[in-house]
């Protein structure tokens, strides 16, 4: 059986990866293909997060060893950890933190149980778009103090600079977006 899932981000609504993957294959695996493709680098604790269909967290799976997990949470490591002991039914969630210091994510979906396919390395079948860009620790820094805006006092606003006109309409505005929440 050969696993079809997508991979896509609310970041970059034009980008899609079609990833196939074997039931044995490891979220180490899963994460280092992902990193390559996008042209990401290793900076941190990247992290899949194994979500139900509301998209609550149920699971974490780390990529290194963590002081940040309880005494009484599960620890998983992503070298030790394959899909089939956590992923098996079509329609299933998962979110990759990509950017820990942002908590940039992916969201994935296994879409597709290819019954009498077998792969044997997890590839990038397809993709659409380019993948959202990566941001480290210190560009983050950096560009949050290079944003930084000081608004002016009330005597040196004019009327022209106060914007009063709503100029978005309401359908532009997805409400129903997706949004990874812990349980």
């Amino acid at each position: 059986m050969t696993h079809r899932f997508l991979l896509f981000c609310e970041e970059e609504p034009n980008f899609v990866m079609e990833i196939m993957a074997s039931p044995s294959t490891s979220f180490h695996e899963l994460h280092t293909l992902i990193h390559k493709t996008c042209g990401y680098e290793e900076n941190g604790d990247h992290l899949f997060l194994i979500c139900n269909e509301d998209w609550k967290v149920k699971e974490k799976i780390h990529l290194h060893d963590t002081a940040s997990i309880g005494y009484d949470e599960d620890f998983f490591l992503m070298e030790n950890s394959i899909l089939e002991d956590f992923i098996e039914e079509e329609g299933q969630h998962m979110a990759y933190i990509y950017e820990t210091s942002a908590r940039k994510k992916f969201l994935i979906e296994l879409v597709e149980n290819i019954f009498g396919e077998m792969t044997e390395k997890a590839f990038v079948r397809r993709q659409k778009g380019i993948a959202p860009a990566q941001i480290d620790e210190t560009d983050f820094s950096q560009a949050a103090a290079a944003t930084a805006v000081t608004p002016p006092s009330a005597d040196e606003q004019s009327e022209e600079d106060i914007d009063t006109d709503n100029s978005f309409a309401e359908d532009e505005i997805d409400m129903e977006g997706f949004e990874v929440t812990e349980m």
